[in-house]
């Protein structure tokens, strides 16, 4: 199995030196900073930002929600044992 994914490796390495042109970057990454692709790139890298803080801020709000829900409901029954011991 080893030598199977030398081979395979060996291929795959061989195949890109061959060509070299296809591991060149793409205008976004390498090249004119201006181009619809490379703001295209930037919107779409700010938006997911944008998302994934939204999602991590409602998981935040989740569990701060539960931890006071469950100091009330603690301070409740705390305050009930209490009426009941007098």
């Amino acid at each position: 199995m080893a030598k199977r994914a030398r081979v395979t490796v060996l291929a795959a390495v061989l195949a890109i030196l061959s060509h070299p042109a296809a591991a060149r970057a793409c205008a976004a990454c390498y090249g004119e900073p201006d181009s619809p692709a490379s703001r295209g790139l930037t919107l779409a890298i700010c938006v997911l930002a944008v998302v994934v803080m939204a999602v991590l801020g409602g998981v935040v709000a989740f569990f701060v929600q539960a931890s006071r829900k469950a100091g009330l409901l603690e301070a409740e029954a705390a305050a009930n044992s209490m009426i009941l011991k007098s």
